[in-house]
């Protein structure tokens, strides 16, 4: 697409990545940029749409070949890591990132890295201390989990209704082996509307608890897309 390789001439071809291990730095921001310049062109519905569609593909991708976005194991072959790792799983992780910062401070580091970057070349790690010297927020964890190491959060997820103390209880089981902790955005739909609630995830197993007069019609869970992960909703 056009924007995308527009979106290299500042990323990518004016702040460059050091080795290939870093690509992500020239394709997960040429996919993220190309994704916001459709969410001011069209909507949000276009960003989340299109996030859906990245995710589906990282997902897959993960499946077939287990290795971080940082990966320091492709010694030889370097086009290898032209993979759904590097543009959409980059893509996603800058998403996570905007959503974490908020808009502000997130386009305040965007514009300090490319800043410190532009003509010159750049690593992941240098990448975060830009972050983190522009928004004051230690990023060190968030960069260590989503880019250091393979995979994604798979959750197993369900819910009951206790109408005698007017609860629903909701359980989520991480399944994969290293655990991951971010925060999960959970609708809860009833006949008097929906209502969003944002609970921290990083146990194995979380159960949580969410006042109900009456028993939910539904339960939707990252319904603003704004979490890389897999579901299996019971």
């Amino acid at each position: 697409m056009l924007t995308h390789e527009i979106a290299h001439q500042w990323f990518g071809n004016s702040a460059t990545e050091k080795s290939w291990q870093h690509i992500w730095l020239s394709e997960g921001f040429a996919t993220y940029m190309t994704h916001l310049y459709l969410e001011n062109k069209y909507g949000p519905d276009t960003l989340q749409q299109r996030m859906r569609e990245d995710r589906t593909r990282v997902i897959a991708f993960s499946k077939q070949r287990h290795t971080p976005v940082v990966d320091a194991s492709v010694t030889s072959n370097f086009k290898i890591s032209l993979n759904a790792n590097s543009y959409q799983k980059g893509g996603w992780i800058l998403h996570m990132l905007r959503r974490k910062l908020g808009d502000n401070l997130f386009w305040k580091g965007i514009k300090n890295y490319y800043a410190h970057y532009a003509g010159k070349n750049a690593t992941t790690d240098d990448f975060r201390k830009a972050m983190e010297t522009a928004t004051g927020k230690d990023l060190q964890a968030f960069f260590k989990q989503w880019l250091y190491t393979p995979g994604q959060p798979a959750l197993n997820i369900s819910w009951k209704y206790d109408s005698v103390k007017k609860l629903i209880v909701i359980t989520t089981e991480q399944t994969q082996t290293t655990l991951f902790q971010f925060p999960l955005q959970i609708a809860v739909q009833s006949a008097n509307g929906k209502k969003n609630y944002t609970v921290d995830i990083k146990e194995k197993i979380t159960i949580i608890n969410f006042p109900a007069a009456t028993k939910p019609t539904d339960i939707i869970t990252d319904p603003n897309t704004n979490l890389l992960f897999e579901e299996v909703l019971k």
